[in-house]
């Protein structure tokens, strides 16, 4: 999702004139497109955001660090020497807001609660069909600095896919923060209908693929619209984050372990040749060395081709923040380490 807002930032600011420099070295302009889902990534955000305190370069701060409540203002006072702080909502108005800098050298800050370019479009292979989310899982930020779910229509969606592909692209991706939620505003067609809609026009020389689906919201539909469309990329990314059922309710997942295997059963069946990955968090609030056991036991069954697998990460404002019983951190470590070794020896199997 950053890498295409990238994306849309390079298009839009060369689409006003401005030229990509070659280095950080060589620009005038630093934007940083922050994102703020582990607090490894924040740090690493500010830090680099305060090695550049002594250029006389212009810096900007936009993305999901800024739309945080408070962050904006945080930022602003911490870093007298960043001249424009842009929310999530606001990034489409950065080229514009560059010039009214460059002209006034007044700071700006602009941090709205809407998405004001729901149909920005950018080059490169990515296409978003949703904006936003509202699943509101107990550990996730990404509800409070993306908003709301945004439905793109289907038209628009059809159009920006038909412009990728005069590119003869070798895959294209449809991005959501679940896309499994699309459904169009204007014609009510859900997200498998809009997979076949676009298999039917796709070249055999591009394949097809999306991120990210949500467990909950992973049908039989869809997965019958897969196996019939061999333009589908054999690739699925479908996030368990625990294999335990105490844990996934205490995250507000909205599935049991026995649902999610359910599905990977009836996708492998119709799909022999697919490859599925996941994401697992070790450590959430609670985590027992029993429920820890469960989750091991589970990934020894399922066998996936991959794992991301990551210590549980605190974020304010978040459900889990506050909750009881918090891990400590060498035992999250220790977790995640184990759980990496033995995803290897899966995968080496």
């Amino acid at each position: 999702m950053n890498v295409h807002e990238s994306e849309k930032i390079d298009a839009q600011l060369s689409s006003a004139n401005f030229k990509k420099a070659e280095s950080e070295k060589t620009a005038d302009i630093i934007i940083f497109n922050t994102c703020c889902i582990r607090n490894t990534a924040e740090q690493k955000i500010i830090s680099h955001i305060g090695e550049t305190k002594k250029t006389n370069k212009i810096i900007c701060v936009v993305g999901c660090l800024s739309q945080r409540d408070g962050t904006a203002s945080s930022l602003k006072s911490k870093f007298p020497h960043i001249a424009i702080i842009l929310g999530t909502h606001n990034i489409g108005q950065l080229a514009a807001k560059l010039a009214t800098y460059i002209e006034n050298r007044k700071r700006l800050t602009e941090v709205e609660q809407e998405r004001t370019d729901p149909d920005a479009q950018a080059s490169g292979s990515s296409i978003n069909i949703t904006y936003g989310c509202e699943n509101f899982c107990s550990y996730c930020i990404v509800p409070y600095v993306r908003g709301k779910l945004i439905c793109r229509d289907s038209t628009l969606i059809k159009k920006e896919f038909h412009d990728r592909l005069k590119s003869n692209p070798k895959i294209i991706m449809l991005l959501g923060q679940n896309v499994n939620s699309y459904i169009c505003p204007t014609t009510s067609i859900d997200f498998p209908e809009l997979l076949e809609t676009l298999c039917r026009e796709i070249p055999s020389s591009t394949l097809l693929n999306f991120i990210s689906s949500h467990p909950k919201d992973f049908s039989d539909k869809l997965i019958n619209v897969i196996a019939d469309n061999p333009q589908i990329e054999r690739n699925i990314h479908l996030p368990l984050q625990s294999g335990c059922d105490k844990i996934l309710r205490l995250m507000n997942r909205g599935y049991t372990v026995a649902e999610y295997e359910t599905k990977i059963k009836a996708l492998r069946k119709r799909v022999p040749d697919i490859r599925i990955t996941t994401d697992i968090i070790c450590g959430f609030p609670g985590e027992t060395e029993d429920d820890f056991n469960q989750t091991i036991e589970t990934i020894k069954r399922i066998k996936f081709n991959a794992a991301f697998i990551f210590p549980y990460s605190r974020r304010t404002g978040t459900v889990a923040d506050k909750m009881p019983n918090q891990i400590d951190h060498k035992i999250k470590k220790a977790r995640a380490t184990e759980l990496i070794k033995l995803q290897r020896e899966i995968i080496n199997s």
